[in-house]
């Protein structure tokens, strides 16, 4: 009698961390920000591969990985041996999740708040700065992804019910593709590499105003 073949599932990625205010003040630190931007944008290290890559001691980094993983925040990596010489830590695989608007609004949370979004921000526009210099000096290696990149703004019109929906539509998007590449690895033939979506959307109250209470018309798209 021949055995039917259980199907195996694929993976699925785990839901975001909510960020809590313990969780929030334990984020709030330069070097740990900048530990889970590598962790994120790079894939897993150890504590003294990041010390290389952020000019840190990997005691430093060692204190701030066990710190981040007390939240759930970095993790050991399943793909390297827990037995091996150095401990290997990966990002939470479902990302986090922060209410920023609240806790600025909340004089008990605003500093930590104000920090953790400084440094997010700043590691962002690094990456876009690195990607800028990257495809306008080294134009070869470049060329291939060229047309995978995009920068462009758009302006429109909107009422606060469909912006809502827009940024919905947006992150159903990006939600889907999160799945489909879910358990990928970067491959050393540059085939298979982290592609970072930046999305910002945000109402520019103070633009729409004259100062004669007209509304000025939206500015077309930059592409």
């Amino acid at each position: 009698m021949m055995k039917r073949r259980r199907r195996t599932e694929p993976a699925r990625t785990p839901p975001p961390i909510d960020v809590d205010v313990p969780t929030l003040r334990a984020m709030a630190h330069p070097t740990r920000i900048r530990i889970l931007g590598e962790l994120s944008y790079r894939g897993p290290a150890t504590a003294t591969g990041l010390a290389r890559l952020l000019g840190e001691s990997s005691g430093s980094t060692s204190y701030h990985l066990r710190q981040l993983s007390r939240f759930g925040l970095v993790e050991d990596d399943p793909d390297r041996s827990p037995g091996g010489r150095e401990r290997w830590w990966r990002g939470h695989q479902g990302g986090i999740r922060m209410s920023g608007f609240a806790y600025l609004r909340d004089p008990h949370t605003r500093e930590a708040a104000n920090l953790v979004i400084t440094e997010l921000e700043r590691g962002r526009a690094e990456r876009r700065r690195a990607w800028a210099e990257y495809s306008g000096t080294r134009f070869a290696e470049a060329a291939p992804w060229t047309d995978s990149a995009i920068e462009s703004s758009y302006v429109h019109l909107l009422t606060q019910e469909e912006a809502a929906e827009m940024v919905r539509e947006l992150d159903a998007v990006l939600e889907r593709w999160k799945e489909a590449v879910q358990g990928r690895k970067p491959t050393g033939d540059r085939t298979l590499v982290p592609v970072e979506t930046q999305v910002y959307s945000f109402p520019n109250l103070g633009a729409g105003d004259g100062g004669d209470g007209r509304v000025r018309e939206a500015a077309p798209p930059l592409t």
